[in-house]
């Protein structure tokens, strides 16, 4: 099989960043100028779009996970999205409001104190200001100290 024709096999599974089919076509053996003209051919055909499919995998990471924006981030950047084009999108996305919902649909899932509630949400890449907002809000008798 070519890789024009391995390439295709992989996006009719599923879509996928250039990064990402780059990265399956390499580890398949594929040289990396073949692979290059191949993303890019297929960029120009439509078949690849980085931004779209950066916008459509965030909308279901935020509508079905629990992650806060460096989480989202990295989720973004290991699917081979750049990073510049990752935090364009998250920006557009995901605001401190957004990013507070979320944080509470966590944070209503079980009894917790600050101490572990904070971790888990840093440990989740909540951005610090929503951490403390979430932290500062919640009434005291739901959540004693450590």
């Amino acid at each position: 099989m070519n890789i024009y024709d391995k390439a295709l096999q992989f996006i009719k599974i599923r879509p996928h960043s250039s990064g990402e089919l780059k990265k399956k076509l390499t580890l398949r053996g594929f040289n990396v100028e073949e692979v290059q003209e191949v993303t890019e051919t297929l960029k120009s055909q439509g078949l690849i779009d980085d931004s779209a499919y950066a916008e459509n995998y965030l909308a279901e990471l935020i509508r079905n996970k629990t992650f806060g924006f460096y989480g989202l981030l990295a989720k973004l950047l290991q699917r081979g999205i750049e990073k510049t084009e990752a935090e364009r999108v998250l920006k557009e996305q995901l605001s401190q409001e957004v990013e507070k919902s979320i944080a509470l649909k966590l944070v209503g899932r079980k009894d917790w104190n600050k101490l572990k509630l904070a971790q888990t949400l840093s440990r989740k890449g909540f951005r610090t200001q929503v951490i403390s907002t979430i932290i500062q809000n919640l009434d005291a008798t739901s959540l004693p100290d450590a």
